[in-house]
């Protein structure tokens, strides 16, 4: 994902608008720190994924790796337990 200023996004929106219509991503920044991010349309996205580009897209796009053993070891194998909470 590219990252635009704000001023740079009210000095040069045309361009930044120009990604986004080409299916980019912008995270408009102020001093530094995330506010925004301009997508497509939805219905401008693809509605259909090449494998390829999907496992590409899925592995730029997934959690921490040690999430899954963190929430293994928080939840347990089971949900017999959570009867006892109630």
């Amino acid at each position: 994902m590219d990252a635009v200023a704000s001023r740079d996004l009210r000095n040069h929106t045309a361009d930044v608008l120009r990604r986004v219509g080409q299916g980019g991503v912008v995270a408009v920044t102020v001093r530094g720190e995330v506010v925004a991010e301009l997508h497509p349309p939805l219905d401008a996205r693809p509605r259909s994924w090449r494998r390829a580009d999907l496992s590409s897209w899925l592995a730029a796009e997934q959690a921490d790796a040690g999430l899954r053993t963190e929430l293994g070891a928080l939840a347990g194998e089971t949900t017999d337990d959570l009867d006892s909470l109630q």
